[in-house]
């Protein structure tokens, strides 16, 4: 009996101690560090087959990736790794601005294509506290250096917002959170925290992506950004 509770009154001690050190990590996060690397940002922008739908769990939250025209699409959910920020073309676009993840090593690099109705699913009806998100390397250097597609640099009167709402059991919810990832020369380079809070009880986040570099076909400012700590509180 003396040895049991001494087992129990220690192990309540390292509790104690993973908590003050922020080791314990609420299991209902989306921290993403037991999701696998996505082929995209592991080997190559192509590494996907065509026309394949990939899930992947974490925490509370199932994410979609939605793969078309030969590999050369990736809409949804990327899970990287990689912390360099170097950038040539589009090829890069798996990397976060900020240099890795927020916290831990593994992130999403989320792209919305505005067709694929992707959405995050939560495995339970919940209040989202918020997430952490930033730019990708790709948006990025089209918005500070400009670029054929999206035109000169960002300067006054530019923005780039993203929108999540919301839904619960198929119906929107009456609310919606905007964050700028852009507004006029001040673009976003490090994690942000966006409280999500204000959505309510939802069972479905969804993310859409506006902008002022518009054309005949959309956004012309490349649709990505990056999220990590999904579910997380500040």
């Amino acid at each position: 009996m003396k040895k049991s509770f001494l087992f129990v009154v220690a192990m309540a001690l390292v509790m104690v101690s993973c908590e003050k050190k922020g080791e314990v990590v609420d299991p209902t996060v989306a921290t993403f560090e037991e999701a696998a690397i996505s082929p995209a940002a592991a080997e190559s922008y192509f590494a996907f087959d065509h026309d394949t739908v990939a899930y992947l769990q974490s925490g509370n939250y199932t994410l979609q990736q939605t793969v078309a025209y030969g590999g050369m699409s990736v809409s949804g959910a990327v899970v990287s790794n990689i912390t360099n920020t170097e950038f040539k073309d589009y090829t890069d676009a798996n990397k976060s601005i900020a240099g890795g993840a927020y916290a831990g090593q593994n992130y999403v690099v989320w792209y919305e294509d505005g067709y694929s109705g992707n959405a995050i699913k939560l495995t339970t009806p919940a209040t989202v506290p918020g997430m952490y998100v930033c730019n990708n390397v790709y948006a990025y250097n089209s918005m500070k250096n400009g670029d054929s597609f999206a035109g000169e640099p960002f300067a006054e009167g530019d923005y780039f917002t993203l929108t999540i709402t919301g839904s619960l059991n198929g119906t929107a919810v009456n609310a919606k959170v905007d964050f700028d990832l852009a507004r006029g020369t001040n673009i976003v380079t490090d994690w942000t925290y966006v409280d999500l809070s204000a959505l309510g009880q939802v069972d479905e986040l969804h993310f859409a992506l506006s902008g002022s570099r518009t054309g005949d076909w959309g956004l012309n400012t490349p649709a990505y950004f990056c999220i990590d700590n999904l579910g997380a509180k500040k």
